[in-house]
């Protein structure tokens, strides 16, 4: 072969693989960012290998503390609910009734979170809507 085809050979090869590797790389760090009722809606059909991660409400009184430090607790959304087991850093806003976005991946009918999010309330808003309602 001459020079000039194996240098473009070479350098195709090169681009394919670099490509490959930015794809792969890409690929593996998506996270998909649903609600409880879009998780439950698609039955968790989910590839084992992507990350989930779910917004929900904790639901009031089902926060469970367990012995090892993990705790247990229920998401819900418009009627629709799920379990979550959690064993990490937990917020200090994390509480009854706070939303909550939760990362991780279904194991049998139980969430398990990698990551746990508890998105501070808006106090502030409801204060003002109220002085320009007077």
């Amino acid at each position: 072969m001459r020079p000039k085809i194996k240098l473009r050979v070479l350098a195709f090869v090169i681009i394919a693989f670099f490509s490959f590797l930015i794809f792969k790389a890409v690929d593996s760090s998506l996270v998909y960012y649903l609600t409880v009722n879009e998780v439950l809606e698609k039955n968790r059909n989910f590839p084992k290998y992507k990350q989930l991660r779910v917004l929900g409400v904790v639901k009031e009184g089902s926060i469970i503390n367990n012995m090892d430090g993990s705790i247990i607790f229920v998401i819900e959304e418009d009627g629709s609910s799920m379990i979550v087991e959690y064993k990490g850093i937990i917020p200090d806003i994390f509480d009854d009734g706070v939303e909550a976005v939760v990362e991780g991946d279904f194991r049998g009918s139980t969430f398990k979170a990698e990551k746990l999010f508890a998105k501070c309330p808006t106090k502030y808003e409801d204060a003002d809507y109220e002085k320009e309602k007077s």
